[in-house]
């Protein structure tokens, strides 16, 4: 465990020695299990280096809003804490595991799943608007209005030519096609922003609780499903819509539209991020760039 973090939860008045690391990587979201003095459960959670005041008050105003409608997920038990430049927080454990080899209908829960938290977040978004620096997909090239899509590409241009021009071509393609079916008339609500297999806990078989809402801001349902992978699950994809059916929210026409171009824009964007990480590393995994780029549905130039 970190000197830094062992610093704050004494300051939390959480004994150190019933401490758990999870994941410490510098620079990186982190987490410590832990158990209070009273003996409850806990997480320390260490948020990433770019994390602000303003951004994660926006995910905390998400999770209490989801706890108090009853959904079991890392909700704040602490104030936020700053320490050596990073943000700290004590939050809920959340029990239970995920199923990182889901069957078929595992998918279907999922789906399931998905559409009730959804509907539970439907109201919610009015009141909170949007997370600061974020942005709906198909509003941009990149959902964080921070990561700046040219300088991604003069870096690609510099280090591939032709991969460069390939990115190129994919963002306008990207753009004409989300402008062909009207996608800024996409109605937004927030969104969990990462409902994939390894972030949705079960236990007996029932749905235990929701992790890692560091994605969540406002956008799109067809988004949801794509940064949700259901584009290797259609079985929940299916599932999620016809369980929006049956609560009395279907997807519109143009939601349903919008999947397919929604989901080659959330691959753009997953390309700028492999590209930016890969500026501040030093060198660029191109075999990343190119699976997403690849699917954003634009052939590499020749």
């Amino acid at each position: 465990m970190t000197d830094p973090a062992a610093h704050v939860l004494t300051r939390l008045d959480v004994p150190a020695g019933s401490v758990r690391t999870l994941k410490d990587v510098a620079g990186e979201n982190a987490s410590w299990l832990a158990r209070t003095g009273a003996g409850q459960l806990v997480v320390l959670r260490r948020y990433h280096a770019g994390a602000t005041a303003a951004d994660l008050a926006y995910e905390h105003a998400v999770l209490h809003h989801l706890a108090l409608a009853g959904w079991v997920v890392p909700e704040p038990v602490s104030d936020l804490t700053e320490h050596d430049g990073a943000y700290y927080c004590l939050t809920r454990f959340v029990p239970g595991r995920a199923v990182p080899d889901e069957s078929v209908p595992q998918r279907r829960r999922r789906g399931r799943d998905l559409a009730r938290l959804q509907l539970a977040l439907r109201a919610l978004g009015a009141r909170i608007g949007q997370r600061p620096g974020w942005r709906a997909q198909h509003a941009g090239p990149t959902v964080h209005t921070r990561l700046d899509w040219a300088a991604c590409v003069r870096g690609l241009l510099a280090v591939s030519p032709p991969f460069g021009q390939w990115a190129r071509a994919a963002a306008e393609d990207t753009s004409a096609g989300l402008a062909a079916i009207g996608a800024a008339a996409l109605p937004l609500t927030v969104v969990h922003g990462d409902f994939a297999e390894w972030n949705v806990h079960y236990a007996r078989g029932r749905l235990a609780g929701v992790v890692d809402f560091g994605l969540t801001h406002l956008d799109s349902r067809p988004y949801e499903l794509a940064i949700a992978r259901t584009y290797r699950a259609p079985q929940a994809a299916a599932a999620y819509g016809a369980e929006l059916a049956r609560l009395g929210w279907p997807l519109t026409d143009l939601e349903r539209a919008a999947i397919e171009p929604v989901y080659r824009a959330f691959r753009l964007d997953q390309a700028a991020w492999a590209v930016q990480a890969g500026l501040r590393a030093g060198r660029i995994d191109l075999a990343a760039v190119q699976r997403h780029l690849a699917r954003t549905g634009t052939p590499a130039p020749g």
